[in-house]
């Protein structure tokens, strides 16, 4: 149902549907590209939370009725050390099978289990029975919802799941309150039995929803620092082991008193919880007349608790974090079960029983547990996983079995325990509940302001952080603006006008006299609309900087009556010539909502100009009528940075019915662009927003490297499902093509090592050159379209490993890779990844037939190389196999080592000719080709030779970056050709190509090491006189 709504011809018209999916991701605070992903999981976590909520009901009733209120202790104990061992196992299964297919495979475990649970129920309904029934019951939940909650995070990076995970929580709330309805009426009729094949119905049909989602969902790029941090620790969890993850992840109990109080505080909440659990059953117990009347109760308990959760998700916890901050909203659960168990022991009955059940169930999952999520972003990125670790195996564990003992105990010490006595227990527990959250908040604060110093926060996670602020919090961020750090200055004056706008009105005077353009403009853009005078605004008027004229134009805008001054200061920086001011009249037109002023800013000739206008556009969130042509064009712009921002907004705002096919057109366009980041934000872009350019990205997974290396990621991460086949289907046959294509070179680089490095005719190297780059080609595609299917299990770690010279690390990648699968594409894969699996030790040169094949490849090098065999001829390959034995562009493939080639120009020089003089300006490299050449510091006193030069080896690669004299002199020693790229040139290179940037960083920063060694060896000559200096290794820099 969610699909036909949102993909496609559906059950309602196209406009309503848009209409509709518009308000939802409104309400939710969800955007368009995600929205479809979140109504996915929402509707399936609502299916799991109804079958399985609806099954605990009657098992638990069962329990209770058979084996007693007072068998829960036990209870508590056992489900403990039984859910750790499946843990295990569940970790296990999703690295045998993958999280969706392990996944599918628990879902089915379930459903059968129910049927045999029913089984076991009609067989011997006794207490035995019941209690065994109602732990295997709790532990296949609790499993469920782990795998659940794995499967969900495939499909959202950490800053998505922030927003959205509340969101997905409420459509689980959404379930358990359909499960108080379906509880009543099935236990009314026919017993609490039967309430376990709703369980296993609902698992089935879970099973097929998990498989069509799995194949359907957009799966986002892993960009964010969290998410690698999180993948890290994984890996390291999975080579150590969980025993001694969890010892090296113990030790930060020691390191930050923060972890140590979070720790204790989850601690003492699931104790608390513990307790709660057994006073309320105790007391449903004995308010209760039978287990059918047992299994309504705790339906309509549940179904009452999950409606509070609703409410306080949706509506009232964003208003109460907005108000009180999380540092005040940790203290709302402790007091509110502390109220609950005082309650319980002042009135011990049912209302007060299920005041506590409801309170405490709704509170902690409408509102203690997003503040939780937010009071992690306290602890730095690498601390989280492991608090997680530590919580996920001590802490669940370890709680549950304390409370267990404990309740044991005072049952053993005290006799039968009455209702009051668990009352008082509680309370005990409450006390020190709500201690251990009050050190949380002490701690945590004092964590966000030391954030807050390093500027390491961002605005909205202060805002919840603090809520509405006290006088520290604020002369805490007036101190900030007042400071020595720029960084910090600017953004704790946003952050006092966020949380605190009245106080920022003092330091108004302050920011508008301040020598900084940026902090005089935020004294006119931050305050309350209407909350400035006439006088500071026409103090700001003659400022000079546009930026601050234009943000105290739209505050005297905001007056009542508006400021006159206003339009007339805007059509003055909109007329001036200045790109800048330009630039500042358009983000005011955006801010005093002037639309048509931005669409035609989207067009102008200027790329500053058009940069803020696309940051307009989005600030109006699209709503910019006339804009649709405009932007469009600016998603092909020439300034990358207009260009990166158009992409970046293309993936949240759909165009028009009419403008699609440009649309589609601009985006398609966008991967094959030379910049890596268009390509990436255009895919990203396609994927979410685009099915018809994602037909059309299917052409491209034919195209050079880069642009199909672009196009099958955003195939792949789209989801959809026959778009994925085909696109699969195409690496299969590429990797057919590619091990076929690693024989042949294999065969040709034997011959090379049997001809020797001077002996290989030039031909043949350039046919087994052009096949090694078609065999890089297919890896690359196909690690690619991985990347794309296991971005979030850290895949990006494994790519690092694999392309490491380390063999350790790469056995570990392979053996990763090997897990992840498909094992259709990833079995060729590690063949081809593997050096030697293609040498046979014979030197087989290639027969006719087998050339006469190669000029039928698929790759248009391969074809031309081969033809060049054929013919005998290929002459004027020579300077591409000349420039790719140069290490600088040795990772470079033909097709842009041509487009190098086309850009340098040939220079030849007589024996004893400068090619340049030590000292002389000049931005030129270059590349020697033929003949050898001396590296010297020649003058009066002598001559000084530094280095001998031949053949492949590239001179001054310093002095494009450095635009300063040459450090030493060039002189042919005989006759030379050398190669020469311009610096104007090797720009444009680096802009194409920044691979090649990076060999120029290995090559300085290897002569970084050089000059270190020689400094340390003319330090130990002069420490040790006697002793002779070591001759240097490497040569010296030119």
């Amino acid at each position: 149902m969610i699909g036909r709504l949102g993909r496609g011809r559906g059950l309602l018209p196209q406009r309503w549907r848009d209409r509709l999916l518009l308000a939802l991701g409104r309400d939710l605070h969800v955007r368009r590209s995600e929205l479809d992903r979140t109504l996915r999981t929402a509707g399936l976590a609502c299916l799991l939370g109804c079958a399985l909520y609806t099954a605990f009901s009657g098992a638990q009733a069962i329990f209770l009725e058979h084996a007693g209120a007072s068998r829960y202790p036990l209870f508590f104990v056992i489900l403990a050390l039984t859910v750790w061992p499946g843990v295990a196992l569940t970790v296990a299964a999703n690295r045998r099978w993958g999280i969706g297919r392990a996944f599918r495979y628990n879902l089915l475990l379930n459903a059968l289990a129910g049927v045999a649970i029913y089984v076991s129920y009609r067989v011997a309904e006794n207490a035995v029975v019941s209690f065994i029934d109602y732990v295997a019951y709790s532990v296949l939940f609790e499993l469920v919802m782990l795998q659940f909650w794995a499967f969900v995070s495939q499909y959202f990076n950490i800053l998505e799941a922030k927003r959205i995970f509340p969101v997905i929580a409420a459509g689980s709330g959404l379930g358990y309150i359909f499960s108080g309805a379906l509880t009543t009426l099935i236990a009314t009729r026919l017993g609490a039995e039967p309430l376990v094949f709703v369980w296993s119905a609902g698992c089935a049909l879970s099973v097929l929803f998990v498989y069509w989602t799995d194949r359907r969902l957009y799966r986002p790029h892993v960009i964010d620092d969290a998410d690698e941090l999180e993948a890290e620790a994984t890996h390291e969890q999975r080579r150590l082991g969980l025993l001694r993850s969890v010892g090296a992840a113990f030790a930060y109990l020691r390191k930050s008193r923060l972890v140590l109080a979070l720790v204790l505080l989850a601690t003492v909440l699931l104790i608390a919880m513990r307790v709660s659990d057994y006073l309320v059953a105790t007391v449903f117990v004995r308010a209760t007349n039978g287990q059918t009347e047992l299994a309504v109760l705790l339906g309509w308990s549940w179904m009452l608790s999950y409606v509070v959760q609703l409410a306080l998700g949706l509506w009232i916890t964003p208003v109460v974090l907005g108000r009180l901050g999380v540092r005040n909203a940790i203290l709302v659960l402790p007091a509110a079960t502390l109220l609950g168990f005082v309650l319980v022991a002042a009135l011990p009955g049912l209302p007060a029983a299920l005041f506590l059940f409801v309170v405490r169930n709704g509170i902690q999952t409408g509102l203690d547990d997003p503040a939780e999520n937010v009071l992690g972003g306290a602890l730095p990125n690498q601390v989280a996983p492991k608090l997680k670790l530590i919580i996920d195996n001590l802490v669940l564990p370890g709680s549950a079995v304390i409370a267990g003992l404990g309740l044991l105990l005072a049952e053993a010490l005290f006799g039968a325990s009455s209702i009051r006595f668990l009352a008082g227990v509680g309370v005990v527990a409450c006390l020190g509940f709500l201690a251990a959250a009050l050190w949380v908040r002490s701690l945590y604060v004092s964590a966000i302001y030391s954030r807050l110093r390093s500027h390491t926060l961002s605005l909205s996670d202060l805002e919840l952080a603090l809520g509405r602020p006290g006088a520290k919090a604020v002369e805490e961020l007036k101190a900030g603006a007042r400071g020595d750090d720029p960084n910090l200055r600017e953004f704790a004056a946003r952050a006092l006008a966020r949380v605190a706008p009245e106080s920022f009105l003092g330091l108004v005077e302050e920011l508008a006299v301040s020598t900084e353009p940026a902090l005089r403009r935020l004294a006119y853009e931050l305050p309350p609309p209407g909350s400035l005078s006439l006088d500071q605004l026409e103090k700001a008027a003659g400022d000079g900087d546009p930026w601050v004229e234009a943000a105290a134009a739209v505050a005297g805008a905001h007056l009542q009556p508006p400021w006159s001054r206003s339009p007339e200061i805007l059509a003055r920086l909109d007329s001036n010539g200045a790109e800048i001011a330009r630039a500042a009249s358009v983000w005011a037109a955006a801010e005093i909502g002037d639309h048509h002023e931005v669409a035609e800013a989207l067009a102008d000739l200027r790329p500053g100009v058009r940069l803020e206008a696309v940051r307009s556009f989005a600030r109006l969130k699209g709503a910019v009528p006339g804009s649709t042509a405009a932007l469009i064009a600016c998603l092909q712009d020439t300034s990358p940075d207009v260009r990166r921002e158009a992409l970046r907004q293309a993936a949240r705002w759909k165009p028009p019915p009419e403008a699609a096919a440009a649309y589609e057109e601009a985006l398609v366009a966008g991967l094959t662009s030379a910049d890596p980041l268009s390509r990436r934000l255009a895919g990203q872009a396609i994927a979410v927003q685009s099915p018809g350019g994602l037909e059309k990205a299917l052409g491209l997974l034919a195209a050079e490297t880069s642009v199909a290396v672009a196009a099958m990621e955003a195939v792949t991460r789209s989801g959809r499902a026959d778009l994925v086949r085909r696109a699969q289907g195409h690496l299969e046959t590429l990797l057919k093509v590619g091990t076929e294509t690693a024989e042949t070179a294999a065969r040709l680089r034997s011959l090379q090592r049997l001809a020797g490095p001077a002996g290989e005719d030039s031909r043949l190297a350039m046919l087994r050159i052009s096949l090694e780059d078609y065999v890089g080609h297919v890896v690359e595609m196909v690690l690619a379209g991985l990347r794309s299917l296991h971005d979030k299990k850290g895949f990006g770690r494994v790519e690092r490993a694999l392309r490491s010279t380390g063999e350790t690390a790469r056995v570990e990648a392979v053996e990763t890779l090997l897990n992840f699968g498909p094992a259709r594409l990833v079995e060729p894969l590690v063949r081809l990844l593997e050096p030697d699996a293609f040498e046979s030790g014979v030197a087989r040169p290639l027969s006719e037939t087998e050339v006469a094949m190669l000029t039928r490849h698929p790759d248009g090098w391969v074809r031309k190389a081969a033809e060049a065999v054929q013919q005998r001829s290929g002459e004027s390959m020579n300077d591409l196999i000349a420039l790719k034995k140069v290490p600088l562009f040795a990772t470079l493939t033909l097709e842009q080592l041509a487009a190098i080639d086309r850009l340098m120009v040939t220079r030849h020089y007589l024996a004893g000719e400068a090619i340049f003089k030590w000292g002389e300006l000049s931005d030129e490299l270059y590349v020697i080709t033929a003949g050898e050449v001396r590296i010297h510091r020649d003058d009066v006193s002598g001559e000084v030779t530094l280095a001998r030069l031949g053949e492949h080896e590239t001179i001054g690669e310093m002095a494009p970056f450095t635009h300063q004299p040459r450090s030493a002199g060039a002189d042919a020693i005989s006759e030379v050709t050398v190669r020469v790229l311009r610096r104007e040139r090797l720009e444009a290179i680096l802009h194409e190509h920044p691979e090649v940037l990076l060999e120029v960083i290995k090559n300085l920063s290897q002569r970084l090491v050089v000059a270190n060694e020689q400094l340390e060896a003319a330090a130990r000559a002069r420490r040790e006189p006697e002793a002779p200096a070591r001759k240097p290794r490497h040569r010296q820099p030119a």
